[in-house]
């Protein structure tokens, strides 16, 4: 399913590494933790229900628990640091009701100088997890606290219960929804059918499965579907009809325009990119069991 189960490295209490990413696209999903991304060189773009944010050089953003949201990378360089929610309870009870927001450009003094220090903190984090020194987990996760203090003070919201009731509602009934299309996204689909087999109203169905993802449900599938076939297409030498057929993908003409639209080329474009990638860059691609972030 869609959900991403976020593991955390065997020393620290979250998940924290350097990302390195040659242009890629992740389906909608989302996960329990807390996510923050510095982005050292190039870009990429998250888009939620009803934004979309790109985030360049030197600029860093977060991703909320629990909602949904897609990523289209271009080539980048990015520090990743993953939190669960069950550390984060430890030190706030009511951690849930909280939701985080960054603004990449402030307009006061103190703002630019608190979002300075937070993208300091995110260098400091890497050099000392790269290179380890003596006691480098007590300065770690004293650079750790210290960046979740500032989050807590300067960057967030708290929500009343009834706000996040009502968000939560809304994402136990599109999650079990995500998860069939996930497994069955090779089949045909017929979205009258989904909603009698979910118990819905065809209308109902396709009007908060937009709300909540920002797309259609037969957008959807065609988004794990190109997925899907870039991974093949970078990993196999199969011609691209018989990855196309291997994904689902029966309508030649509509598949190929969703993949042209997610990676701006077309399918035998990708492949001849890849191809001309140096041997360094060729070992950064996913592997044919690639899911993202280790789902």
């Amino acid at each position: 399913m869609r959900h991403e189960i976020v593991s955390v490295n065997p020393d620290i209490e979250a998940r924290f590494y350097l990302s390195i990413d040659l242009g890629s696209y992740v389906p909608p999903h989302w996960h329990d933790s807390l996510e923050l991304v510095y982005m050292i060189e190039g870009s990429m773009a998250v888009t939620f229900e009803n934004r979309r944010e790109v985030l360049r050089a030197g600029e860093f953003n977060i991703v909320n628990s629990r909602v949904i949201h897609s990523v289209l990378s271009e080539k980048n360089k990015a520090l990743v640091l993953q939190i669960p929610k069950e550390i984060l309870r430890k030190f706030i009870p009511n951690i849930e009701l909280y939701t985080f927001f960054v603004d990449k450009d402030p307009a006061g003094e103190v703002e630019r100088t608190r979002l300075e220090k937070v993208k300091k903190i995110f260098m400091d984090m890497h050099a000392v997890y790269d290179i380890r020194p003596e006691g480098y987990l007590l300065r770690f996760n004293s650079l750790l606290y210290e960046l979740l203090f500032t989050l807590v003070h300067s960057y967030s919201h708290k929500l009343v219960q009834k706000e996040f009731d009502r968000n939560e509602g809304q994402l136990e009934k599109v999650n079990p929804i995500m998860t069939y299309l996930k497994e069955h996204y090779r089949e045909k689909c017929i979205v009258s059918e989904l909603a009698e087999h979910f118990g819905y109203h065809e209308d109902y169905l396709a009007r908060i499965f937009k709300k909540q993802l920002g797309m259609t449900i037969m957008e959807y599938v065609y988004a794990i579907r190109v997925s899907k076939v870039y991974i093949d297409l970078v990993n196999t030498e199969r011609t691209v009809n018989e990855i196309f057929e291997d994904h689902g993908c029966t309508n030649y003409k509509v598949a190929m325009r969703y993949f042209k639209e997610t990676y701006g080329c077309t399918p035998r474009e990708k492949r001849e990119a890849v191809r001309s990638m140096s041997w360094k860059e060729m070992q950064m691609l996913p592997s044919p069991f690639y899911e993202p972030y280790g789902e």
